[in-house]
This record gives C-alpha cells, sequence and structure tokens, in this order.
C-alpha cells in the first residue's frame, strides 16, 4: 500500500461530471470508460478529453452494471433490472436508445441482475441476481445455457470469471459464501464460507459489518482471487501451484485446504467434490484491516497485476501490493495456528488451568 505521505500527494486527476444520481458501475477498455448509473442511463467516456462519448438512455431500471467485450472495442454490455443490452459503440449518434438501438437484447434473469461479466475468449457471459442466481450465455447462439442448482441462498452480488479458464467462474453473495463453478460440468465444485472465525478479525467488526461477499478480483495468472467482504476485509485465494512466498525470498509458506460448511445437502456434494483436487482453491491469509467499512469493489491494476485495488463504502480508495498483502497475512495465519495447536497441547496435559480461551 502507499505510503502515507504518498497518499497525501494523490489528488484526482479529473472529474467527470454527468450522471444526476449514484454511480453503481465501472469498466474501462483502452480509452474508454463506461459508468452505469441510478439515474438508469449509462454514459461512455473518452479519457482522452473527459468527455461524453456515448449515452445509452430508455432503460427501466438503474444500470447496475457493464462489461466491454475483451475481443473488440466497440461492444458493450449493460445489465439493467432483469435484462442484459447488447450496444454496437460504432453507431453514429451520440445517444442511442436501449428500446430501438440496443443490437440484442437478453431477458430470463429471475430477479435484478447485479453483475455480468465476459468470459477472456468473449465466448460466454455470466450474471448474477438478487434471487441468488448464477446464469450464464452462450453468446454463439445467443442463448442461456441451462439452468444451474441454486447454491447461494441469498442475494448474489458479484461474478466472476477465472482468467484463462472459459468456463471456470467464482460467485459470492450475501449468505457469506464464495461458489466455485464448473460451467462445462454445470454444478458448483466447491464452497468457500466467509464467516469462519478470522484469528485477526475483530469479532466486534464483524458483528456489524458480516463478511458478506461484495466483490472478487482475478488475478491475470488464473492461480488467485481476491475477495471484497462487508466486514471491510480481504480474503486471498489460491491454487496449490501458486502459494504466497516472500516478495524477495523463494519458496512458499504452507496453504490451508479448504474445509467448507454448508447445511444444505447440495452445498455438501459441491463443496466435498473439489476438495483434494489439484484445481481447487485453497484459503490463504485474510487482510483484515483493508478498510473501516465494507468493501464495494476489488480489482487488480489492468496496468500492473501486482498492485490491487480496492474502494469501500466510505469513499476511500486503496492500492495494495499483492505479493507482501498475501505473504504476510498468510504467514500472520499460520502463526495463530500454530499458537492454537500450542494452547490445545498445554490443554490435553492439564498445564492450563480453567478454560483456555481460543482466538
Amino acid at each position: 500500500m502507499a505510503t502515507e505521505q504518498q497518499q497525501q500527494q494523490m489528488q484526482p486527476a479529473s472529474f467527470l461530471l454527468g450522471h444526476v444520481a449514484p454511480v453503481l458501475s465501472l469498466d474501462s477498455r483502452d480509452w474508454m470508460l463506461a459508468s452505469g448509473s441510478e439515474d438508469k442511463t449509462c454514459r461512455i467516456w473518452d479519457l482522452r478529453t473527459d468527455k461524453v462519448h456515448k449515452a445509452l438512455t430508455g432503460f427501466d431500471s438503474p444500470v447496475a452494471t457493464t462489461t466491454f467485450t475483451p475481443v473488440d472495442g466497440h461492444t458493450i454490455y449493460v445489465g439493467s433490472g432483469t435484462k442484459i443490452h447488447t450496444f454496437d459503440l460504432r453507431m453514429e449518434s451520440l445517444v442511442l436508445n436501449s428500446a430501438t438501438q440496443s443490437t440484442r437484447v437478453y431477458d430470463g434473469a429471475e430477479d435484478e441482475i447485479n453483475q455480468i461479466q465476459v468470459n477472456h475468449r468473449a465466448t460466454c457471459l455470466a450474471a448474477c441476481d438478487d434471487a441468488g442466481d448464477v446464469r450464464v450465455l452462450d453468446l454463439k447462439t445467443h442463448k442461456w445455457m441451462r439452468k444451474f442448482e441454486r447454491i447461494h441462498d441469498n442475494i448474489a452480488m458479484t461474478v466472476q470469471f477465472i482468467s484463462k479458464k472459459d468456463l471456470q467462474a467464482l460467485s459470492g453473495g450475501m449468505d457469506k459464501l464464495v461458489v466455485a463453478w464448473d460451467f462445462y460440468k454445470g454444478r458448483a465444485t466447491q464452497l468457500i464460507d466467509t464467516d469462519t472465525p478470522q484469528v485477526e478479525v475483530a469479532q466486534s467488526k464483524q458483528l456489524f459489518n458480516p463478511p458478506f461477499v461484495h466483490s472478487i478480483a482475478a488475478h491475470p495468472s488464473g492461480t488467485r482471487m481476491a475477495v471484497g467482504l462487508g466486514d471491510g476485509s480481504i480474503q486471498f485465494l489460491h491454487t496449490s501451484t501458486d502459494l504466497p512466498t516472500a516478495p524477495s525470498l523463494e519458496g512458499g509458506m504452507a496453504a490451508l485446504s479448504v474445509t467448507p460448511s454448508a447445511s444444505k445437502k447440495s452445498k455438501k456434494k459441491a463443496a466435498s467434490s473439489g476438495k483434494g483436487t489439484e484445481n481447487g482453491w485453497l484459503i490463504g491469509g485474510r487482510l483484515s484491516d483493508a478498510h473501516a467499512s465494507p468493501i464495494a469493489t476489488i480489482e487488480y491494476a489492468g496496468f500492473n497485476p501486482g498492485w490491487l485495488v480496492t474502494s469501500s463504502s466510505n469513499g476511500s480508495i486503496a492500492i495494495w501490493d499483492d505479493e507482501t498483502a498475501r505473504y504476510e497475512t498468510m504467514q500472520r495465519q499460520n502463526e495463530m495456528q500454530d499458537l492454537q495447536k500450542h494452547n490445545l497441547a498445554l490443554a490435553k496435559k492439564g498445564q492450563v488451568e480453567g478454560q483456555v480461551a481460543l482466538p
């Protein structure tokens, strides 16, 4: 993270004025920035001039999510209500109306869509909604894949394709679960419960701001993810091939195996199918003091994948050194695990009087 002196030197480069209600989503490609708002519009900004390039209007609901396709510079998908609209930004008109100038409109979500994401080859689009569903649209046939079993039992807030994996993604929601999906197999493969007690997270903080999953970031390597939580913390995940290491040293720290807990039979089946596999996600450390308020968004910087950028509901933005944060939080977690084991061993030997208070 930037030093205090560097933080004081950080100032906005410019302001883009145009929306008349809160901005709900952002996405960028090259010189374009897309912003979706509660004012039921999406604006495409030209960052070279700080002016509006296109205005997408006529939506029936707030624009909750926008995403550019990664394979060209002119196609954008906009999620509003239960619909997903596609626009071709090469159209000459400055204002494009969703009712008459969308190139395609996809419907089928049961409830309001919270996020859409296109995979790296632009063959599929994933969407998650307030009903807890995660659905996938085949962009070649323009048809929804078969509906998957609902795993989230509350609002699904975020979905993110795993880099370099066409049909694998992670979703997160207000049930405090991160769900790993294999859309080719048509099912969830693993569950990660973010409510698992973390020794460095203050209990009072979790009481008022539970660790709901608000945002997930996928590293370009496809071997690590970062999860932004409602208690202001960042949960790191990694594969067995990308263990956290000291930035200046070789070798890695031992990783924790995922031990998910779920009440539903289907959830237990999904969790067990992902345990012990090479492709399963391992729980890394948790950065508990990232923000004082819930994390709204988290993203690996496109210009530097070694930087992790987070924003909070209190209006703060932070930039983290990903390698250092992963290593230091994992090291603390391992140290506390060792302390717990030591205390348990002493308790069993009768060397600790009274009840042992574990972190």
